[in-house]
Protein backbone atom coordinates (compact mmCIF):
# COMPACT_ATOMS: atom_id res chain seq x y z
CA UNK A 1 0.00 0.00 0.00
CA UNK A 2 0.97 3.15 -0.78
CA UNK A 3 -0.62 5.92 1.39
CA UNK A 4 -3.51 3.51 1.91
CA UNK A 5 -3.99 2.68 -1.94
CA UNK A 6 -3.58 -0.86 -2.78
CA UNK A 7 -0.40 -0.78 -5.50
CA UNK A 8 0.65 -3.60 -7.27
CA UNK A 9 3.70 -3.50 -9.40
CA UNK A 10 4.48 -6.78 -11.08
CA UNK A 11 7.22 -8.78 -13.98
CA UNK A 12 6.46 -11.04 -16.08
CA UNK A 13 8.11 -12.81 -19.15
CA UNK A 14 5.97 -14.18 -22.18
CA UNK A 15 2.64 -13.72 -21.29
CA UNK A 16 0.21 -13.26 -24.31
CA UNK A 17 -1.70 -10.72 -23.77
CA UNK A 18 -4.91 -11.22 -23.69
CA UNK A 19 -4.69 -13.25 -20.78
CA UNK A 20 -2.17 -10.73 -19.05
CA UNK A 21 -4.85 -7.67 -19.58
CA UNK A 22 -7.65 -10.49 -18.01
CA UNK A 23 -5.23 -10.88 -15.01
CA UNK A 24 -5.12 -7.38 -14.82
CA UNK A 25 -8.83 -7.02 -14.92
CA UNK A 26 -9.65 -9.75 -12.66
CA UNK A 27 -7.28 -8.42 -10.02
CA UNK A 28 -8.30 -4.86 -10.27
CA UNK A 29 -12.24 -6.28 -9.40
CA UNK A 30 -10.40 -8.14 -6.52
CA UNK A 31 -8.55 -5.33 -4.88
CA UNK A 32 -11.57 -2.41 -5.37
CA UNK A 33 -9.49 1.16 -5.11
CA UNK A 34 -5.89 0.29 -6.32
CA UNK A 35 -3.33 0.48 -9.05
CA UNK A 36 -1.92 -2.50 -11.00
CA UNK A 37 1.16 -2.55 -13.05
CA UNK A 38 2.42 -5.20 -15.40
CA UNK A 39 5.35 -5.30 -17.10
CA UNK A 40 5.36 -8.17 -19.79
CA UNK A 41 8.69 -8.76 -21.31
CA UNK A 42 9.56 -10.73 -24.49
CA UNK A 43 12.84 -10.80 -25.16
CA UNK A 44 14.41 -7.39 -26.00
CA UNK A 45 11.03 -5.33 -25.46
CA UNK A 46 8.68 -4.51 -22.78
CA UNK A 47 4.85 -3.95 -22.64
CA UNK A 48 3.36 -2.00 -20.01
CA UNK A 49 -0.09 -2.81 -18.75
CA UNK A 50 -1.44 -0.74 -15.81
CA UNK A 51 -5.57 -1.09 -14.40
CA UNK A 52 -6.45 2.53 -12.23
CA UNK A 53 -8.69 2.83 -9.96
CA UNK A 54 -7.61 5.99 -8.55
CA UNK A 55 -8.82 9.38 -9.38
CA UNK A 56 -5.71 11.46 -8.32
CA UNK A 57 -3.48 9.02 -10.91
CA UNK A 58 -3.70 8.76 -14.74
CA UNK A 59 -2.93 4.99 -16.13
CA UNK A 60 -1.76 6.78 -18.96
CA UNK A 61 0.38 8.51 -17.43
CA UNK A 62 2.02 5.60 -15.54
CA UNK A 63 2.43 3.60 -18.53
CA UNK A 64 4.25 6.71 -20.58
CA UNK A 65 6.32 6.96 -17.57
CA UNK A 66 7.64 3.17 -17.19
CA UNK A 67 8.22 2.86 -21.15
CA UNK A 68 9.98 6.17 -21.30
CA UNK A 69 12.74 4.72 -18.82
CA UNK A 70 13.03 1.56 -20.97
CA UNK A 71 12.84 4.12 -24.55
CA UNK A 72 9.37 3.67 -25.86
CA UNK A 73 6.20 5.11 -25.68
CA UNK A 74 2.42 4.76 -25.52
CA UNK A 75 -0.62 5.63 -23.21
CA UNK A 76 -4.38 5.30 -23.01
CA UNK A 77 -7.12 6.20 -20.74
CA UNK A 78 -6.84 7.02 -16.92
CA UNK A 79 -8.82 3.54 -15.93
CA UNK A 80 -6.68 1.77 -18.19
CA UNK A 81 -3.67 2.17 -20.49
CA UNK A 82 -0.51 0.31 -22.47
CA UNK A 83 2.72 0.89 -23.34
CA UNK A 84 6.26 -0.70 -24.89
CA UNK A 85 9.78 0.01 -24.49
CA UNK A 86 12.48 -1.40 -26.55
CA UNK A 87 15.10 -1.96 -23.51
CA UNK A 88 13.77 -4.81 -21.05
CA UNK A 89 17.03 -4.68 -19.41
CA UNK A 90 15.49 -1.39 -17.71
CA UNK A 91 12.34 -2.77 -16.91
CA UNK A 92 13.58 -2.89 -12.38
CA UNK A 93 14.35 0.66 -13.20
CA UNK A 94 11.35 1.43 -14.96
CA UNK A 95 8.81 0.19 -11.70
CA UNK A 96 11.34 1.28 -9.30
CA UNK A 97 10.43 4.50 -10.93
CA UNK A 98 6.68 4.47 -11.31
CA UNK A 99 7.01 3.04 -6.97
CA UNK A 100 8.66 6.50 -6.24
CA UNK A 101 6.39 8.36 -8.68
CA UNK A 102 3.33 7.07 -6.63
CA UNK A 103 4.50 7.41 -3.57
CA UNK A 104 5.33 11.30 -4.17
CA UNK A 105 1.91 11.85 -6.13
CA UNK A 106 -0.78 9.52 -3.69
Amino acid sequence: EVNGVKVLLSKVENVEMGILKDLVDRLSDTLGESIILFSNITGEKVVFVCKNKVAKVSAGDIVKKAAGVCLGGGGGRNDFAQAGGKDSSKTDLALQTIEEYLGSIL
